[in-house]
């Protein structure tokens, strides 16, 4: 199901924190390093880090999408590449790392609470 219109949400913030922003700052200068097949992240990784890295606000959907991609990555975690900041691991920090992924999350989970709070309140409980 599509997600509402970001002022649906009053009171939740959808402007990544510092941790996330550094995360993606981590990322774009790890793979500024590397020579160029050594470079991991994707065009709408390096986007999606450039988002985060200038705290952008960021639309319900692409909340959605961080916590998709989280899910998707998490083996990336087991590469032989991780601890040497790897392709993997510089896409992973470019999405905003750890930070972005609980934070993502709970922005994902406080979207569902309004969302079933907005519709437990047009569809009130029938009467028997």
């Amino acid at each position: 199901m599509a997600r509402r219109p970001r002022s649906f949400y009053a009171g939740l913030s959808f402007r990544p924190p510092e941790p996330v922003a550094a995360a993606a700052r981590r990322a774009l200068e790890r793979r500024a390093q590397q020579p160029p097949s050594q470079r991991g992240m994707t065009p709408v990784g390096l986007a999606r880090a450039r988002q985060l890295l200038n705290r952008q606000q960021l639309s319900p959907a692409t909340i959605d999408r961080m916590v998709s991609y989280f899910a998707r990555h998490e083996v990336d975690k087991q590469g032989s590449s991780w601890e040497s900041y790897g392709k993997g691991r510089q896409a992973w920090d470019g999405w905003g790392g750890e930070p972005g992924r609980r934070w993502a999350s709970a922005v994902a989970r406080r979207m569902d609470a309004a969302e079933q709070a907005a519709q437990r309140s047009t569809n009130p409980p029938r009467r028997r």
